[in-house]
């Protein structure tokens, strides 16, 4: 009996692993390409949140740090997340809780003809 528990055990941990580590590969391979417009200060692309300024472009991850909202709207200059409150600066930086880290920079670079964003991640 305890050989047919470990073996169900080893088995969920098995797949476990599996599905994990197939995430982690698909989730490190998208890549995403969104329209730029180079005259727009912040963008919102359903996962991202484009921020546009002094000629430097950076994606955050739009999930809030607290529990993962996705954060689609500004309140002045700051980033607000709809669920609980946190908020963030033009540059991720938290400055109000409940989070307390700050937004994810995801990789990205804007195309050699200026028109689009593309986003690794």
């Amino acid at each position: 009996m305890k050989a047919v528990a470990v073996g169900i055990a080893a088995f969920f941990i098995f797949l476990w692993n599996k599905l994990t580590l197939q995430h982690l590969q698909t989730s490190t391979q998208k890549q995403r390409i969104f329209p730029f417009n180079k005259h727009k200060n912040v963008s919102f692309s359903g996962d991202y949140i484009v921020v546009n300024q002094n000629n430097k472009t950076t994606a955050y991850s739009a999930h809030c740090t607290h529990l993962g909202c996705t954060i689609d709207k500004m309140e002045g200059d700051r980033f607000v997340c709809p669920c609980h409150g946190s908020e963030y600066d033009l540059n991720g930086k938290v400055m109000k809780g409940p989070a307390f880290k700050n937004l994810k920079v995801i990789p990205s670079k804007i195309s050699e003809d200026g028109t689009n964003i593309i986003i690794e991640g």
